[in-house]
């Protein structure tokens, strides 16, 4: 227990707590003196996105905190996320019976979904708004829709609505190309495999398309990719589903989905993580297929990334090694540090990137600085 103290202060080694309870792991009363007891603990914990799943786990094991701090990192944010959580899901049931009803077929994306499907009960899983995905020649009926039900269209953000609190993005297509250009030669993944790869079932109680795990897998793994994994409850949730896949025809047709798209190094990062750390039983044939060939520094960065490390621009890294040539490359830098003028407005417009683009970005770079002042200063102790 004597390396606790400076555990407690540091990102990486509170996120391997946080992926060893939720595995199942057990917990002693040192352990949760020198965790669970402080503030910082929790702090991430909620950053993180796994605040009320790590508590739901140690609720499991009958663990009890003082008062002081339950109320205060505990039932607080705790009561707030449920709260929003319950908003944005009875929001999302209101959308998806209006479109069921207009006979437009939608597919819930990340959150309201994954939430439904994967977490017992749905709030363990927070959520910041609710994604749709529709197909192109729907949008003018969707708006309509929209706007009836009281929703107001956000101006200088295409299918960006809001009604009071509840923030509704719609897309067209699922990997966010309007945005970044540069990321359709990474997959060929686009909204026709979600409708084509679904089937009719309920979702929230209402009808709902759902697509199978050979789509929704490999798009998990590229989103949380996409956020260079700053989150742990992405990964989660690919662990989540992960968990569900039990026939080895399944992972055969995951597999196959994977190698179609393209998308083998995201996968290959974020499976590996949910193997070894989240209890999530993939087939170590299916990762040894889905291993990429990766220089040294690539190499690095896996292996940062597995000691549970938020590697500064781990998607900038992998994904411009994705890209087909060195003019292609240059490009996705480019369109990445500084997007054109209509998607910086896109940004400004949209309600949750608090400080608009430039804010935005500046908190980027001084998260990556953080984790780089951090590294340096370990090499430096060493």
């Amino acid at each position: 227990m004597r390396n606790h103290a400076n555990a407690q202060t540091t990102p990486n080694a509170l996120r391997a707590q946080y992926a060893h309870l939720l595995a199942g792991g057990a917990v002693t009363q040192a352990w949760i003196d020198a965790y669970a007891s402080q503030t910082p603990f929790w702090e991430q914990a909620w950053r993180e996105g796994v605040g009320a799943c790590v508590w739901h786990a140690l609720l499991q094991q009958d663990v009890h905190l003082d008062p002081v701090t339950r109320a205060q990192c505990i039932d607080q944010p705790l009561r707030w996320q449920t709260a929003h959580t319950l908003m944005l899901r009875a929001g999302a049931a209101e959308v998806l019976r209006l479109f069921a009803e207009a006979g437009i077929d939608v597919v819930m994306l990340r959150g309201q979904s994954i939430a439904d499907v994967l977490y017992s009960p749905a709030t363990l899983r927070p959520q910041t708004d609710i994604d749709l995905l529709i197909g192109e020649p729907d949008v003018h009926r969707v708006e309509n829709l929209l706007l009836g039900a009281g929703f107001a269209a956000l101006p200088n953000h295409p299918l960006l609505f809001a009604r009071g609190e509840v923030l509704l993005d719609v897309h067209t297509e699922p990997l966010g190309i309007e945005r970044i250009a540069s990321w359709a030669l990474l997959t060929p993944l686009r909204a026709g495999d979600f409708f084509h790869h679904a089937s009719r079932g309920r979702l929230l109680g209402v009808p709902a398309m759902l697509p199978d795990a050979s789509v929704s897998l490999p798009y998990l793994c590229f989103h949380a990719m996409k956020h260079s994994f700053e989150s742990l409850v992405w990964l989660w949730d690919i662990a989540l589903l992960a968990r569900t896949i039990v026939k080895e025809d399944a992972w055969r047709e995951v597999s196959a989905g994977i190698e179609g798209y393209g998308l083998q190094p995201p996968c290959f990062f974020a499976l590996s993580y949910a193997n070894a750390h989240l209890a999530a039983r993939v087939p170590e044939s299916l990762l040894e297929n889905l291993r990429p060939d990766m220089d040294w520094r690539e190499r690095s960065m896996f292996r940062r990334f597995m000691q549970h490390e938020q590697v500064p621009f781990l998607a900038e890294r992998v994904f411009s090694r994705m890209q087909p040539d060195a003019m292609h490359r240059l490009a996705f830098w480019r369109e990445t540090i500084w997007p054109s003028a209509s998607v910086r407005r896109q940004v400004n417009a949209d309600p949750s990137a608090k400080g608009g683009f430039t804010g935005k970005r500046l908190r980027q770079i001084g998260s990556a600085a953080r984790l780089l002042i951090g590294e340096v200063g370990s090499l430096l102790r060493r």
